[in-house]
């Protein structure tokens, strides 16, 4: 009796997990979808996407996809080098790339890079109109540098870090530090400009 009620146990742990595993679509970028994948042709991923208590379905083109990763471990790469250029990719260079790339969305926060650009763009914004010009020449200079992969607290850098995976990082970490020093920049230079006003005023 009590080797059928640890069977029966067993059995419900195996239902239990494959109703909770989520499937998910790796793309190239280093973006990550939780999703359900409901089917794969030669050119689109076909996917399931929870809206509340509703499911959306979506296709996906492969182009965009390195590969899917199914709710019990399995991984199909999409991903197919272009034979005609000698520069692309092959899959292990591009798993690699890709696992930079999501490093990067993970970890990578630009918090120094941004404070840094409010601050020159406050002090821009009291100059006056001419004080975008340092803001700019800030921008250009902290925004264009790539930063390099570094072990978080929460997550360490895996054993091997290639070229392939500093370049995936880095290409997205410099668009995250850009964009996020930009907004620092403009939010920065807004507020200088109405401190001035303000005191003007007064």
């Amino acid at each position: 009796m009590k080797i059928f009620q640890n069977i029966f146990f067993l059995l419900l742990l195996i239902i239990g997990f494959s109703l909770s595993a989520q499937d998910k679509v790796r793309f190239s970028d280093g973006k990550e979808l939780k999703c359900k994948v409901l089917g794969l042709t030669d050119t689109t991923v076909w996917v399931g996407i929870k809206a509340g208590k509703k499911t959306k379905e979506e296709i996906i083109f492969n182009k965009y996809v390195f590969s899917v990763v199914y709710g019990d471990g399995r991984e199909v790469v999409i991903y197919k080098p272009n034979t005609s250029d000698e520069k692309a990719f092959n899959v292990m260079q591009m798993r690699s790339y890709v696992d930079g790339a999501s490093f990067a969305r993970r970890n990578y926060k630009p918090y120094a890079a941004t404070c840094g650009a409010f601050i020159v763009g406050a002090g821009g914004g009291l100059i006056g109109f001419w004080g975008f010009l340092p803001v700019i020449a800030y921008d250009l200079g902290i925004g264009s540098y790539p930063p390099r992969p570094k072990t978080k607290k929460k997550e360490h850098l895996p054993e091997v870090v290639d070229q392939f995976f500093t370049l995936g990082y880095q290409d997205v970490a410099q668009k995250k530090k850009a964009h996020h020093v930009i907004v620092g920049s403009i939010a920065g230079f807004a507020s200088g400009v109405i401190y001035t006003y303000i005191g003007l005023k007064k």
